[in-house]
């Protein structure tokens, strides 16, 4: 076990925005739910997956929606509410972990750690933001995502919405969307706290490779990137850390945001990033995160498609996310911005779930045809008109 203190936290915030590829809410809520954090308590108590007691169960939980209209949410006690209402269903709750990597979807679960005094496990399903919940190792390993709850931010109470039926990560979604553009208790910012797969330590221990139920060290990481994002050589410095960490990448380099051409689709934030890399162009296709990358490089045009990773900074070390590529590029016109692939956690590189990513982005590229080909090759094809 290991403390987290309040300059942590902020370095997890940082380097886990950096990770989220571009998802995980943005970084600008975070101060508001650190200082939440820390009315309750004076650290964070963090546990390994090994550490866990294989007898003990734990729960999910997240920041759901639509992270645009999230901005200025502490999250109060929504987390803990929809927390306790699973523990009322499914028994006894000891410990809670994040179902994704980002700036707020880290930090989310530390405020129910908080305010239930119980330790934070260092595990995620995705090991970063994904846009939908079947895009996790939990779903992808077979555990029922029920008992589910939602719990409205920003209302008195926090009034909660159980899903009804259904324990699979599809039903789930489908239900989770349809509260929060329909519930007039969640419309106001299309999003919630959402608690869910409750489950055992041994389930959470279960399997390993492509098979893990789950991805540890996360927070590990995104707290060192933090601290990297902060020196005097930003983009270096966080080179050095995913080389120190056997962190498979790709820098592409330093470009412009010359558009973001926005497109919601349903809950979610969609549409597409487009960076002028000076010889090329590069688009990033996202829903709340980046589903892709597609590089327009007349003499060799290439693609890289999720779970694998874009992160992104600007040269002077702040990371981003969608929300806050909008801002800078709504409120400044064209900027700076330096563009990292991360090869994707083991336990996330299997055909189902290059689909996952493959179907999110035809969403966006009605005529992309991309899908996983055979281990190790992807295949991408458009069709005409």
């Amino acid at each position: 076990m290991r403390s987290l203190d309040k300059n942590a936290i902020e370095m997890i915030a940082k380097g886990a925005c950096f990770l989220g590829s571009g998802g995980g809410g943005p970084l600008s809520i975070t101060p508001t739910i650190i200082e939440n954090i820390f009315k309750y308590t004076d650290h964070i108590d963090v546990i390994n997956i090994d550490e866990v007691d294989d007898s003990k169960s734990l729960a999910i939980v997240a920041g759901m929606g639509s992270p645009q209209r999230s901005a200025g949410i502490s999250f109060d006690t929504a987390p803990t509410v929809a927390f306790d209402a699973v523990a009322t269903a499914y028994g006894e709750l000891s410990y809670v972990a994040a179902i994704e990597v980002g700036a707020a979807n880290s930090l989310i679960p530390m405020l129910v750690a908080a305010q239930k005094g119980i330790p934070l496990i260092d595990a995620n399903g995705a090991g970063r933001a994904v846009p939908t919940l079947p895009s996790t190792t939990f779903s992808q390993v077979g555990i029922p995502a029920t008992p589910a709850v939602l719990s409205a931010v920003g209302v008195l109470g926090n009034p909660c919405v159980t899903c009804p039926s259904g324990d699979s990560a599809e039903e789930v979604e489908a239900w989770a969307g349809e509260v929060l553009t329909t519930d007039p208790n969640f419309t106001q910012y299309n999003a919630g706290a959402i608690a869910l797969w409750p489950f055992s330590g041994k389930t959470l221990k279960s399997g390993s490779g492509k098979s893990a139920a789950a991805i540890g060290g996360s927070l590990v990481l995104a707290e060192r990137i933090g601290v990297a994002l902060e020196s005097k050589t930003p983009v270096e410095s966080v080179q050095k850390v995913l080389i120190d960490s056997n962190q498979a990448h790709h820098f592409l380099g330093i470009g412009k945001v010359i558009a973001v051409k926005e497109e919601a689709v349903g809950a979610l934030d969609g549409g597409i990033v487009v960076i002028d890399m000076g010889k090329h162009i590069i688009e990033l296709p996202y829903l709340n995160e980046f589903l892709g990358a597609f590089v327009w490089d007349s003499q060799t045009p290439s693609y890289v498609l999720g779970p694998d990773m874009i992160c992104c900074m600007t040269p002077a070390g702040e990371p981003l996310s969608n929300p806050s590529i909008n801002e800078l590029f709504n409120t400044s016109g064209a900027f700076d911005i330096a563009v990292f692939t991360l090869t994707a956690a083991d336990a996330m590189q299997k055909p189902s779930m290059y689909s996952e990513f493959a179907n999110n982005i035809s969403k966006l590229y009605p005529a992309f045809k991309g899908s996983y080909g055979q281990p190790g090759t992807l295949t991408m094809a458009w069709t005409n008109g």
